[in-house]
């Protein structure tokens, strides 16, 4: 009874029969999920299917597929997900559930079976196997699918398999080909820039141990160039031995530079060094030859002398101290200074004398013992007071001699013998022996001339001053007494001294002579002047042809410097207007030093010679200054011009040839005086900077505004490079970027322009292939409406009056032909419009057609001699010059029309691609 019962009330689902417990399922409802789950996990294929199906909710199938995964479970997620049953979730949902299967069987079917692209698509992102993405590339039913698919295929093995496998859709395996011969390309790259990374690491790593040459550092620097374009896919371990050879390079170079600066500095102090030696001589010399050349000597010129002479000593000394000096140089510094120590003693010996000399000069006094203490060099000029000391001494000497005479007869006064004794004490007291002794000879003479007695006190006088004045003879002969001997031992030892140079013992022979003359008559005897004369004679006829030689070179040296004057007195007489004041001070230095290199000249030449040059120079000083104050005011009004220039608002680029131009004139007019040169300098090129900042800013803008093209135009060729066209009536996208790029073009002239060029040119003929292609493809498409019109029946019912001009011609040219044609040869022309599409297309031509190919190619050739026509135009015409044939009966075109609906069916398939995707049929 139970088991009665239980058959009676118990649910179908759970009968024993699987096609009851089946149909019983197919009309549970959706939301009776506890009963769906037990049918679905059912032994009966069956009620699996039927329960299964009446779930809409796509999370408890998920549950359920974990849980026990059957083909039923697995089925009915690809319907549902898929979109393959009705009703089905929405497709966000869908989309949303996708993205995050792992069930990579689940996500292949939904790439193969799902009613929607982009749900294939986000399927396809779940895959990660390169195998599979393979298989969906090659044979997934639509086009996007598998583009997308082939995208992702990134291996070298992967690549040349679907290069194999994808026969269905032509473009994925030209893409894949294209992409195999990048990366076998990039392959070979890389390998080469390895091997040339390598080989240049090893030259960097031997040239850091190489000897030094002068194209080290340029060497250096094309390496590095070289490594920057190679270092795309460069190992840390490469790096660092690069950084480390070029380190050691640029040690390398910091130490040559190093050495170099410390020889050129060594090299630069010793120049200086020799060139401050020259400078110090020439000025030392210029100073000396100044005070021998005036005609007075004046405290002025002993003052300069003296201060250029102090200077040049101190500056001599730091130069020696600091670099050594060789023997010639000190020679002729040692010989300078002697020269300036003798005008020196002789100025500070007239200090001394100049109170008795005024004296002397006001008190008619005589002046012949003063001049004879103040031993004036004959070679140097006298000052006033010297001069007129000389000119009253010889006057008082005439006189006295004329006295001497006139006095001899006659008795002198008490008085004035006196003041004899007097002056005679002074100059005892003032110890002067000279004028002293003649003092005391002229007194004694007129006494014992005249037999005049003395008084008593004068008598005691008179002996008392004689006593003193042998005193004083017995202390001057004391004295000069070694001096004396010295100075005769001397000049004998050099009269015996026949090794040394000829030019040094006649120095030291003029030397002594002047050392004994200033001895005077002190300790002088007969034996030793007549030894000192014997061997002073002796040294003169020794050094005779030495001293003519030197006479005949003190001749040419006064020659050359007269004829310099000459020729510098012809420069002044007409100097040449275009003469600068830097071609005149070239002038004046040269001719200074061809001045100083003829020296010596004779002794009474070269007083005169000096005033005349030194008169010269300063007339050549004056000129260069009047013309380089012409170059002053020039220059001035350069700086205003710059100025001008400056403020102006020209174009920057036109201001600053105008400003190079003022630099140019600049440059020819020579130099200013210096602190005007420098002040003009600063000005003109503070005005000169302001005109180049401003045209660099403009230049910096222009270049700007060139990146700024640069990055426009490279914007644009990856956008249309990422463009891709789907349908011929997207012509105007290509259109519109090439109104853009006529915009942005021309481009500067350089090498990333060219490769820019040529990218875009070839992103532009591939976008006009591909749309020619799709064009070509919705011209082949509207085949049926042409095919209508081929049948005779439909072309002679036609009302044309609402029909396309060009197909309306073309049906009138059919019904003209329809007259003047035969069958024959209507049906030649549709042998030759087959074979014309046929070339189109791409495909075999028949056998029974072959002899045709060749006068279709010619007649093609013709047609495209002014422009060749794109593969949609070509295809237009054809079918035009198709409808235009007549007459074509009904059997004529049956027995053609399946050839033209299989070459038709080719042009308007998505796959189709020319071999070379041209119109060029050769």
């Amino acid at each position: 009874m139970p088991g009665l019962f239980q058959r009676f009330f118990s649910p179908r689902w759970r009968h024993k029969d699987p096609a009851v417990r089946a149909q019983a399922a197919s009309q549970l409802s959706p939301d009776d999920l506890d009963t769906l789950r037990q049918l679905a996990q059912d032994d009966s294929p069956a009620v699996r299917q039927a329960a299964l199906a009446r779930v809409q909710a796509l999370d408890p199938l998920f549950q359920w597929h974990r849980q026990s995964p059957s083909e039923e479970s697995f089925q009915r997620l690809v319907d549902l997900l898929g979109g393959r049953v009705s009703p089905s979730p929405d497709l966000n949902t869908r989309l949303a559930k996708v993205e995050q299967l792992e069930d990579m069987a689940l996500v292949d079917a939904l790439i193969v079976l799902s009613d929607n692209q982009s749900l294939r698509l986000a399927a396809l992102a779940r895959i990660d196997d390169e195998s599979r993405l393979i298989h969906h590339a090659s044979e997934n039913g639509i086009t996007a699918v598998r583009h997308a698919a082939a995208e992702r295929v990134v291996s070298a093995e992967g690549l040349a398999l679907l290069s194999k496998q994808a026969r269905r859709d032509k473009q994925v395996a030209r893409l894949a080909r294209e992409r195999l011969a990048r990366l076998r390309a990039d392959a070979e790259q890389q390998s080469r820039e390895e091997g040339e990374r390598e080989q240049l690491l090893e030259t960097l790593e031997a040239q850091a141990n190489r000897p030094w040459e002068p194209t080290f550092e340029a060497r250096l620097k094309h390496w590095i160039k070289r490594w920057d374009a190679l270092t795309s896919s460069v190992d840390e371990s490469q790096h660092a031995r690069f950084e480390t050879a070029v380190t050691r390079c640029r040690q390398r170079i910091a130490e040559h530079d190093h050495q170099h600066r410390e020889l050129e500095r060594v090299k630069r102090e010793k120049s200086e060094a020799q060139a401050t030696r020259d400078g110090i001589l020439e000025a030392l010399g210029q100073a000396l030859a100044i005070v021998g050349e005036s005609e007075r000597l004046t405290p002025e010129v002993m003052q300069a002398l003296q201060g250029k002479w102090r200077l040049q000593e101190e500056r001599w000394q730091d130069v020696s101290d600091r670099y050594g000096v060789s023997e010639p140089y000190q020679q002729r510094y040692v010989a300078l200074d002697q020269q300036a120590q003798s005008i020196w003693q002789a100025w500070e010996r007239l200090q001394a004398e100049a109170p008795a000399l005024r004296a002397g000069l006001e008190k008619g006094e005589p002046l012949q013992p003063a001049l004879d203490r103040l031993a004036w060099p004959d070679t140097l000029p006298p000052t006033e007071l010297v001069l007129d000391a000389q000119r009253q001494a010889t006057a008082s000497q005439r006189y006295l001699d004329a006295q001497g005479a006139a006095k001899a007869e006659s008795q002198w006064s008490q008085e004035e013998i006196g003041e004899h004794l007097d002056a005679l004490s002074q100059e005892l007291d003032q110890g002067r022996y000279r004028p002293a002794s003649q003092l005391h000879r002229r007194l004694r003479q007129h006494l014992e001339s005249s037999g005049q007695p003395l008084s008593s006190t004068h008598e005691q006088t008179y002996k008392q001053q004689s006593a003193r004045l042998a005193e004083l003879k017995d202390w001057r002969g004391f004295a000069a007494a070694p001096k004396r001997e010295a100075l005769l031992a001397n000049i004998e030892a050099l009269a015996e001294a026949r090794e040394q140079p000829d030019a040094e013992r006649h120095r030291r022979h003029q030397q002594l002579i002047r050392d004994w003359r200033q001895l005077g008559d002190a300790a002088a005897t007969r034996d030793l002047a007549q030894r000192f004369r014997t061997a002073s004679d002796a040294l003169h006829a020794q050094l005779a042809e030495w001293e003519a030689e030197l006479e005949s070179r003190e001749q040419d040296n006064l020659a050359v410097r007269q004829a310099l004057c000459e020729q510098l007195e012809t420069l002044l007489a007409h100097p040449s207007d275009a003469a600068d004041p830097d071609g005149l001070r070239k002038v004046r230095d040269a001719a200074q030093e061809q001045w100083d290199q003829h020296w010596p000249v004779p002794r009474r030449q070269a007083a005169s010679t000096g005033r005349h040059y030194a008169r010269l120079r300063r007339q050549l000083q004056s000129l260069i200054d009047e013309r380089a104050g012409d170059v002053a005011s020039r220059k001035r009004d350069l700086v205003e011009q710059a100025r001008q220039l400056a403020e102006d608002a020209a174009p920057a680029g036109q201001r600053a040839e105008q400003a190079k131009a003022l630099q140019q004139r600049w440059r020819e007019l020579g130099r200013a005086p210096k602190g005007i040169e420098q002040t003009l300098w600063r000005q003109f090129r503070s005005h000169c900077d302001t005109i180049f900042a401003s045209r660099d800013s403009v230049r910096d803008e222009q270049q700007a505004k060139q990146q700024q093209r640069f990055d426009d135009m490279q914007a644009l060729i990856d956008r249309l490079d990422a463009w891709q066209p789907e349908s011929a009536r997207e012509r105007h996208v290509l259109d519109s970027a090439l109104a853009e790029a006529q915009r942005l073009v021309p481009l500067p002239r350089s090498r990333r322009s060219e490769g820019m060029e040529k990218r875009w040119q070839g992103i532009v003929h591939a976008r006009e292939v591909t749309l020619d292609r799709l064009s070509l493809m919705e011209e082949a498409r509207q085949w049926p409406e042409y095919r209508e019109w081929m049948r005779p029946e439909t072309a002679e019912a036609a009302e044309t009056t609402q029909l396309d001009s060009e197909i309306r011609q073309a049906l009138e040219a059919r019904h003209t032909q329809r007259q003047t044609q035969s069958p024959e040869q209507a049906e030649e022309h549709l042998q030759r419009c087959l074979v014309q599409l046929v070339l189109l297309a791409g495909d075999a031509i028949p056998t029974a057609l072959e002899p045709l190919r060749l006068e279709v190619q010619v007649a093609r050739l013709n047609d495209g001699l002014g422009r060749p026509p794109t593969p949609p135009e070509e295809l237009h015409q054809t079918l035009l010059r198709l409808l235009s044939i007549a007459p074509v009966s009904g059997e004529l075109w049956e027995r053609y029309e399946s050839a033209f609906d299989n070459v038709m069916a080719h042009l308007g398939r998505p796959g189709h691609r020319h071999e070379d995707d041209g119109v060029d049929i050769v």
